[in-house]
């Protein structure tokens, strides 16, 4: 299938050739089409499938101008839960929207506030914002957020775990009821799904993969290791396995400092990313690994979602995200559209209820690598680690009487000193064999 085959303009197929994208992915097949006919969406799909092009064709397709326009008014507002995915976005507008007589706008925290007010004000035709800053805007009267046409929201789910919810409703609430809506996300939870039903109206579903799914080009490895042993770990696998661009996740900024610390002093050039660091840090830090200038680059999970750096094969899993889901993001970094790629996990004994909760949400086990002098001793023999030995049970030293299953047990009796005397008597009869008892249960001469 060609892209022309999806009932885009001449206009906008010939700069896809230009850009070299010919076969349009499974997502942009399914999405395209619907978004043209103007209906709403929820839609998730693997990360590195192309879904920032599958909705943001149909959106070029509808606002490009038939003749060269004398004023510019917002018509689609694309909301980014982080910096780096709005860049990325902004990114691909931009490589598009000129060209078909269209503006566009980056508004983020941290940007030089002067300069998208005065983009603003002469007039702009799509917005890419992440949710705080933009509210800021609306709020101030320089969005008309009646006029917006298209709504999309990218990785809906991560609104939610950044606490951006309020943000998106009163966006919603601000919104037309004639405005497309667009739910985007690798992730679609029933969070997500509950608040697109109360806000979108009809909606359409598209859901190529199950939520746990990671692409099929990317190898797995998770290795066992001691907690004070992962910095060691961490060095030995770049420098053996002759790695030239690596992606270090970790779960807190302050260990993210701490290992990029460590792999300084192993002699590597290193990057690091994070939500303490500005935005020109950040922004700098990214833009030397995409260069090469940082063999690695130790990021949280603000940049497990935006990431699209070429040429970047390796992903290494410091430790598992709180959230499982970010896991799948993580990883999702690499093998995209089709390339092959590497992510290795390290898990220390600590983390092993974490690793189990995420092999339920990727539908399987990843493949075990013992090293022995990395691994604790109890995983050197079998992957504990894996299947976890069961605790055995301590016997009881007090001898305990048969009871019926389900049985009802009822209050056990106190004994008293004519119990005794019930049990030595009747021992001496049996004993005799003959001759009545009497009231106290003696033999009666």
């Amino acid at each position: 299938m060609h892209f022309s085959s999806l009932k885009l303009s001449s206009a906008v197929t010939a700069l896809l050739d230009e850009q070299g994208f010919k076969v349009p992915t499974p997502i942009q097949q399914k999405l395209i089409p619907v978004l043209l006919r103007g209906e709403n969406v929820v839609a998730s799909a693997q990360t590195g499938s192309g879904k920032t092009l599958a909705y943001l064709l149909p959106i070029l397709e509808k606002i490009v101008p038939a003749e060269p326009l004398a004023h510019h008014y917002p018509k689609a507002f694309i909301l980014s839960p982080t910096k780096e995915l709005a860049q990325q976005i902004y990114g691909v507008t931009k490589s598009f929207a000129p060209a078909l007589g269209l503006r566009s706008v980056l508004i983020q925290g941290g940007g030089k506030r002067g300069e998208e007010r005065s983009k603003l004000e002469r007039g702009v035709d799509i917005i890419v914002a992440t949710p705080q800053r933009a509210l800021e805007y609306m709020e101030a009267k320089n969005i008309d957020i009646k006029g917006i046409r298209h709504l999309v929201i990218d990785e809906a789910d991560m609104m939610f775990d950044m606490g951006f919810v309020g943000y998106v409703e009163k966006v919603f609430t601000a919104m037309t009821p004639k405005s497309q809506k667009v739910i985007v996300s690798a992730t679609i939870t029933p969070r997500v799904v509950k608040l697109a039903k109360a806000y979108v109206k009809p909606l359409h579903r598209i859901e190529l993969d199950p939520p746990g799914k990671i692409a099929d080009t990317i190898t797995q490895m998770l290795y066992p290791v001691l907690k004070s042993k992962k910095d060691t770990l961490l060095a030995w696998l770049i420098s053996s396995n002759h790695l030239e661009r690596v992606l270090v996740f970790v779960r807190k900024k302050e260990l993210a400092d701490g290992v990029a610390q460590s792999l300084k002093e192993w002699g590597y050039k290193v990057g690091i990313l994070h939500g303490e660091r500005s935005h020109q840090e950040r922004k700098r830090s990214l833009h030397a690994f995409r260069e090469g200038r940082y063999q690695i680059l130790v990021a949280t999970d603000i940049a497990a979602r935006g990431l699209d750096i070429s040429d970047l094969d390796v992903v290494i899993n410091y430790d598992i995200p709180h959230v499982k889901h970010d896991f799948i993001h993580r990883v999702g970094r690499i093998g995209r559209a089709g390339r092959e790629g590497v992510a290795m996990t390290l898990v220390s004994p600590d983390e092993i209820e974490q690793l189990h909760d995420l092999q339920k949400v990727l539908g399987g086990k990843i493949k075990e690598v013992i090293l022995p002098e990395y691994a604790p001793k109890e995983v050197k023999a079998r992957g504990y680690l894996l299947h976890p030995p069961q605790r055995k049970r301590q016997k009881s030293s007090v001898k305990r009487s048969a009871t019926v299953p389900g049985a009802k047990q009822g209050k056990k009796r106190k004994t008293t000193k004519r119990d005794g005397w019930k049990t030595f008597d009747s021992s001496n009869a049996k004993k005799k064999g003959k001759g009545t008892e009497n009231k106290r249960g003696r033999k009666r001469k």
